[in-house]
């Protein structure tokens, strides 16, 4: 036997296997320590992952797809949520019905909203804050006075409570309106209370035969307001011996095209417009002629379907408004 061996009192071979045992034993605690982390490390991993999701789904939710803008028209911009808390009262007041058709009907709604804006701002009409609060103190029939207890004050709250929009989206959509009005308001002092008048004797006839047979009878001699009580299909001048008085831009198109040219009591040749053939006498032409209330408000309403196309033609719109987006916002005002 070896010193060593005497030291130890244990022989090489047994001494050999316990250290390989504590070897092992040492191997497999470490091994067990590996996999104990990374479980844990999977389930933290796992737990991140769903919070992740969690707060995602939260976001997209609460913020994201509310905030997002389903509608641009030029700097103008409109947002889910916005256009959301429209629905409800769009839909209560739209021929459209419901679903999908009065979505899409509130959408263009909306996008004339944006010409309108664009089209106002091109002719220097920008609404501040303060003059958004006096036009929503004008349609409560309050002064604007927003101090706390006031009657405007008294009256805003409620009249949020019963449109269920939040103070942001009642502004814009206060904005929008005012905007019309003072809009339509400028066009319609650019029409004025005169201008030039047409002065026409008119014969109308369901068919081109019948209008090429009218007008030898009036160049023979045959009066032609009184072919005009008796034979035409246009009321409002029948009664009045076939006499029409008009702005040019109020008649149809193909009768503008055609009275470009004449001189004053030509008879013209037989014009198609609105579904019937007219024969047509140029009696005069007033350039300072006095309109009527009802000629105004058409000149006007021209005037602003014209700025409105005009702004349409130069703005950029874009939509992002999906399935999707329209489910949710029904879902919202449901």
């Amino acid at each position: 036997m070896t010193r060593r061996d005497r030291t130890t009192g244990l022989p090489g071979g047994q001494r050999g296997r316990r250290a390989a045992a504590r070897t092992s034993d040492g191997g497999g605690l470490f091994s067990q320590r590996v996999a104990r982390v990374g479980i844990i490390g999977t389930a933290v991993a796992a737990l991140l992952v769903v919070a992740a999701l969690i707060a995602f789904f939260w976001y997209d939710s609460s913020i994201g797809q509310p905030g997002k803008t389903v509608l641009r028209v030029g700097e103008e911009e409109f947002s889910l949520s916005y256009y959301a808390a429209r629905l409800p009262e769009f839909a209560r007041t739209d021929p459209s019905g419901r679903g999908l058709l009065v979505t899409e009907a509130l959408l263009n709604r909306l996008e004339e909203e944006g010409l309108v804006l664009a089209a106002a701002a091109e002719r220097g009409i920008a609404l501040s804050d303060e003059d958004v609060t006096a036009a929503i103190a004008l349609e409560l029939g309050v002064t604007p006075d927003t101090s706390r207890g006031s009657p405007f004050d008294a009256r805003y709250r409620d009249a949020l409570r019963t449109s269920g929009l939040s103070d942001g989206h009642y502004r814009q959509q206060a904005r929008a309106r005012a905007t019309e009005r003072e809009l339509r308001t400028a066009l319609r002092d650019e029409v004025g209370t005169a201008g030039t008048i047409v002065h026409l004797r008119v014969v109308t006839a369901a068919t081109i035969e019948e209008a090429d047979a009218i007008a030898p009878r009036i160049e023979a001699g045959e009066d032609m307001g009184t072919i005009a009580q008796v034979e035409s299909l246009h009321d409002a001048s029948r009664q009045n011996d076939g006499i029409l008085l008009s702005p040019p831009p109020l008649l149809d198109q193909a009768l503008q095209d055609a009275l470009a040219g004449a001189a004053e009591g030509e008879l013209l040749e037989p014009v198609e417009s609105e579904g019937v053939f007219w024969v047509v006498r140029l009696e005069r032409r007033e350039a300072e002629g006095s309109y009527t209330d009802s000629d105004i408000a058409r000149l006007a309403q021209l005037r602003f379907e014209e700025a409105i196309a005009a702004a349409r033609s130069r703005v950029t719109i874009d939509r992002d408004f999906t399935t999707d987006d329209a489910n949710w916002a029904i879902e919202q005002a449901g």
